[in-house]
């Protein structure tokens, strides 16, 4: 089980259930959520694939001295230059000026495609704070700080919905837990996965 913090004061806690094939063997996983230990949602049918991928652009990201990685748009352009044989460094050039600025991690809905949207909800998105930070008493000039937080919303099958802000070490300690218990439920997602064409699994 990995257990947040939310602001209200809440637990919410992510337990990843197996998905299972025909014959009975695990192969992918879906997320419960409990507030309190109370049943709150199921989201991200098959997720793992992408639970895994988060967490490796997460610790790529701060092995460069970034907080957090790119938003899944720039990812998944990324991805189809690696598809198309380009440059993903130049196509993402040419295109952010291009596209919406959104910085979402990942946003996992219903269980099934099939069920209606108020089954769940869980997603993770960067949100930007910036502070102006008055001149010094030495006479330096003023100057904007910069800081970034994991903003963690789910929403409840009842309409309740509940936050939590995490730093960077925070959400991948969270995306680690998950990954753990991934593997304790017999649905471990390959970890080491080519960043230069993440790909979801066809299936």
């Amino acid at each position: 089980m990995a257990d947040v913090t939310c602001t209200d004061g809440s637990v919410l806690t992510v337990v990843p259930v197996p998905c299972l094939d025909r014959s009975k063997v695990p192969y992918e996983v879906t997320l419960r959520m409990l507030r309190h230990g109370v049943p709150f949602g199921e989201v991200g049918q098959r997720c793992g694939f992408l639970l895994a991928s988060t967490a490796l652009r997460l610790r790529a990201a701060r092995e460069t001295d970034q907080e957090f990685p790119a938003g899944a748009l720039e990812a998944g352009l990324r991805a189809w230059a690696a598809d198309a044989d380009t440059d993903a460094d130049q196509a993402w050039r040419a295109f952010q000026h291009y596209v919406p600025r959104e910085r979402e991690l990942f946003s996992f809905l219903s269980r099934d495609p099939d069920d209606v949207c108020a089954s769940g909800e869980l997603r993770v998105w960067v949100r930007d704070v910036r502070t102006w930070l008055q001149p010094g008493a030495d006479g330096g000039r003023g100057r904007w700080r910069l800081r970034r937080h994991a903003v963690l919303d789910a929403w409840g099958s009842d309409g309740v919905g509940v936050r939590a802000v995490l730093c960077s070490d925070e959400l991948l300690a969270l995306l680690e837990q998950l990954l753990t218990e991934c593997a304790a439920v017999g649905a471990a997602p390959e970890r080491e996965i080519d960043l230069r064409g993440v790909r979801r699994p066809v299936g």
